[in-house]
């Protein structure tokens, strides 16, 4: 059994309860740096959830493939959960911030009735460049994000890729999470503000 707080990144370790966002140059970057962060779960028999685009979905799986890892075993065990971003994030096409946070809570009781004692939880925020919801709405739910998962046996990776994200909505991430990794370097985020109200404007 691995470490169970190593993220897969030189020697980072998180903490339970840590809402961390990556920010990536390309998906092969992401590819590689969230596999091993999956893999790393696995391994210490944490319940794994992946939600993303089709696209992203399928490049995890081909990450952990190489890894060595037994997909179909996984999967049915449900300690690997793939789950698509229109299933997770959207209601008849709205953004419901109230029901995605319920939904994290139920995929973390699911898991420990299932012997998960914690999750890893990665999100691929790349359908958020269609434009479905306004920055304020993500903003708001990101923020409480951070308090929500707080003192639960949970880590949360929300990933954007940097060439996709636009401007704003980087500056969002960065006011929204306490730590962020840039590329594959891990930084304490000094733009990170408990609430938007307190975030500095002019960060970019």
């Amino acid at each position: 059994m691995g470490d169970p707080t190593a993220f897969g990144l030189g020697q980072f370790r998180f903490g339970w309860g840590d809402h961390i966002c990556a920010i990536f140059e390309d998906p092969q970057q992401q590819k590689e740096i969230m596999g091993q962060f999956v893999a790393h779960g696995l391994q210490s028999v944490q319940r794994c959830v992946w939600v993303a685009p089709t696209a992203s979905a399928r490049r995890l799986r081909r990450a952990l493939l190489d890894l060595g890892a037994d997909l179909p075993t996984l999967e049915a065990s449900n300690q690997l959960v793939i789950v698509s971003e229109v299933d997770f994030y959207l209601q008849h096409g709205l953004f419901e911030p109230e029901r995605t946070l319920d939904l994290m809570h139920l995929m973390l009781d699911d898991g420990r009735r299932q012997g998960y004692a914690s999750m890893r939880m990665a999100t691929d925020l790349s359908w958020l460049r269609r434009g479905r919801l306004d920055l304020d709405t993500w903003e708001s739910y990101e923020a409480r994000l951070t308090e929500e998962i707080r003192g639960l046996p949970v880590v949360l990776v929300c990933q954007y890729d940097r060439r996709q994200a636009s401007g704003a909505l980087i500056v969002t991430a960065l006011r929204t999470h306490p730590v962020v990794i840039l590329g594959d370097v891990v930084h304490e985020n000094p733009f990170y503000a408990p609430s938007p109200a307190e975030a500095a404007p002019d960060i970019l």
